[in-house]
């Protein structure tokens, strides 16, 4: 009886402590890994040769001052971008620094001055990039254009490199912008690297640029075969190419270009890096090449690394690496090593930014309160009908306020005011309303138009614009070609709408070192979930593990092309003669729609108002709020 007692008491310990060490081990989780941001942070991935990408800017350099995910501003990334480089230096290895192009229309740091860009502009080149290229948001105005060949252009030399997109001279001369090609040794490494930039076939540019398809680069112009022909493949050890273009296996621009790459370079190692749709993206293009992409507005900071020796790789996931970095100051001193360590971290040139984007806002009165918002409104974390959605607002509460501002028109009873959804540039947050947020959910200062219409034809002009998510259609003139999708928002240009509609495929499982059984996994999960910051899940070529910080996926739900504000009469009949009203940005689609409708126009569109919708918003909250 004793032994049996002491058994039994022998037993009952041995539980307890299964039991404690159990209850530790779950602490140990939840302490470790239910912190903000930064303690479930993923590590870099370093090779001999690394990438730190930034794409589509737009402009947001002061940083997302409501949002804490994305709150580092410039100076802070100069600095991490420094460190990094130190890191690279101690350790032998390369990091070179790129972006891919649009630094304009997003944000008032870019936007509220005439031209657009002055005040930003000198912000964003105390970067210390090593290979840029240019976006369509510095072709749409002349302006813009001209600032960036006399101001960026000189200011990072070989740097720039810019394949296909050319600038006028006041002779009528055209000319690069930048290089067409660079071909640079690495510091470190000692790398032979040939780099090429280009844009995708943009057609909408001021008059004072051309772009020329890439395919007809690579087809026709003397110039690209020479430079593939004087820098054989033994002479090159990596190809770089910048490109201000989607990487998606649904655009094929790229592909079309790596097919002609690999002709000359069959074994070369070829890295993309791309922007325009403003999404993070990886994409493997054949074994020896990927591509990165790096979202937008500083909410990511890309990352690639390559390990350039062939010796026991077994795999692409051994030779590349990606990861997606959120902008924040969290990751940027995790991964720097200064950890709880900012004053170290911070740089004196990285400061000396940071107190200059202080000084430009305050010059510039971004901060200055207009009114205050009750309530966040999404462009699609929510369905377009939902209050909480920015299009239901804009057409059933702001559009409704727009005024004629022509005494010369005639004004019909009843009117459909559209807008194209790519108008608005990002969500309204609850919180105190200033100049700043005007340009950061409409940055774009477009005329009003309009067109007397029959209403039986005008209620049609919406549904043909929205009928399908991807229309090509040539014009009366046959030079350019009309794209609906590119009048939604940029990140939802490539994302077919049953996919955006489900859920499950964009929510990511976080996995735990910790072997557990099934039971333990889903509880741990499922209350570990909620406490993960709300962000990007991202699907990629390698999986789903690129994200550095793991979050709580959103759901974007689909947004039409364009949507409506109808201010009609139920009781008069289709013969009605009534007012369409449009920006005068999609004008070339409103015709598109009608000829496609069977309507014939015989007069052009007629000016309606100046009061372009970032102005309507900011009298609508002065007088009502929202």
């Amino acid at each position: 009886m004793f032994e049996a007692g002491i058994y039994r008491k022998l037993v009952l310990v041995f539980l307890a402590i299964v039991a404690v060490v159990q209850v530790l081990k779950l602490y140990h989780i939840f302490a470790v890994r239910s912190q903000p941001p930064a303690g479930a942070i993923r590590d870099l991935t370093w090779g001999d040769i690394n990438f730190l990408h930034t794409t589509d800017t737009h402009g947001w350099y002061s940083g997302h001052l409501n949002q804490k995910s994305y709150n580092a501003n410039w100076g802070d990334f100069i600095s991490f971008a420094t460190r990094l480089k130190q890191i690279a230096a101690a350790n032998g290895q390369d990091l070179l620094l790129v972006d891919s192009g649009d630094r304009h229309d997003g944000n008032g740091l870019s936007d509220i001055t005439i031209p657009n860009g002055i005040a930003s502009t000198p912000i964003f080149i105390q970067q210390d990039y090593d290979i840029l290229t240019i976006g369509n948001h510095e072709l749409y105005v002349w302006e813009n254009s001209v600032q960036e060949y006399e101001t960026v252009v000189p200011h990072f030399k070989e740097k720039y490199v810019c394949s296909n997109v050319e600038f006028k001279l006041p002779n009528g001369t055209f000319v690069p912008f930048g290089q067409k090609y660079r071909f640079f040794q690495t510091p470190n490494q000692k790398l032979n690297v040939l780099t090429f930039g280009f844009l995708f076939d943009f057609n909408r540019n001021n008059d004072g640029t051309k772009v020329t398809s890439i395919k007809d680069v690579v087809d026709n112009e003397s110039w690209f075969q020479e430079a593939l022909e004087s820098h054989p493949p033994e002479k090159v050890d990596l190809i770089v190419v910048v490109g201000h273009v989607p990487i998606s296996h649904k655009w094929p621009e790229l592909f079309y270009l790596h097919e002609k790459l690999r002709e000359k370079y069959p074994e070369t190692k070829i890295q993309y890096f791309g922007g325009h749709s403003h999404i993070r993206d990886f994409t493997v293009f054949d074994e020896k090449s990927t591509a990165l992409q790096s979202g937008r507005y500083c909410e990511t900071v890309g990352w690639a690394s390559i390990n350039m020796k062939d010796d026991n790789v077994r795999n692409i996931r051994e030779r590349y690496s990606r990861s997606y970095i959120d902008f924040n100051l969290n990751s940027f001193l995790h991964h720097a090593n200064f950890t709880d360590n900012k004053d170290q971290f911070d740089t004196e040139k990285g400061l000396e930014v940071s107190t200059l984007i202080k000084k430009t806002r305050k010059k510039l009165e971004l901060n200055r309160p207009l009114g205050y918002v009750n309530d966040n409104y999404y462009v699609d974390y929510v369905p377009v009908w939902d209050k909480k959605n920015i299009f239901n607002l804009l057409t059933t509460k702001i559009l409704t306020t727009l005024q004629p501002e022509n005494s010369n028109i005639t004004v019909a009873e009843e009117r459909i005011i559209i807008i194209n959804t790519g108008s608005i540039r990002y969500d309204l947050y609850k919180g105190p309303y200033t100049i700043d947020t005007q340009y950061i959910v409409s940055p774009f200062e477009n005329q009003w138009h309009k067109l007397s219409l029959p209403k039986s034809v005008a209620v049609k002009v919406g549904r043909k614009l929205n009928e399908n998510s991807y229309i090509l259609a040539n014009t009366e003139q046959g030079m350019k070609q009309i794209d609906n999708r590119q009048l939604a928002p940029p990140h939802q240009l490539l994302m077919p709408y049953e996919e955006l509609l489900s859920m499950e495929k964009r929510q990511d499982i976080f996995k735990y070192p910790i072997a557990l059984n099934n039971d333990d996994k889903i509880a741990i999960e499922s209350k570990h979930r909620a406490k993960l910051p709300k962000g990007y899940v991202t699907y990629d070529d390698f999986g789903h593990d690129g994200d550095d910080t793991p979050h709580k996926a959103v759901v974007n739900y689909p947004v039409p092309n364009v949507v409506e504000s109808k201010q009609l009469n139920k009781s008069t009949s289709g013969d009605t003669i009534i007012d369409l009203v449009f920006y005068d940005f999609i004008t070339p689609n409103i015709l598109w729609a009608l000829k496609e409708l069977n309507y014939h126009i015989t007069e052009s569109s007629e000016f309606y108002s100046n009061q372009y919708l970032g102005l309507l918003m900011n009298e609508y909250v002065k007088e009502s709020g929202i």
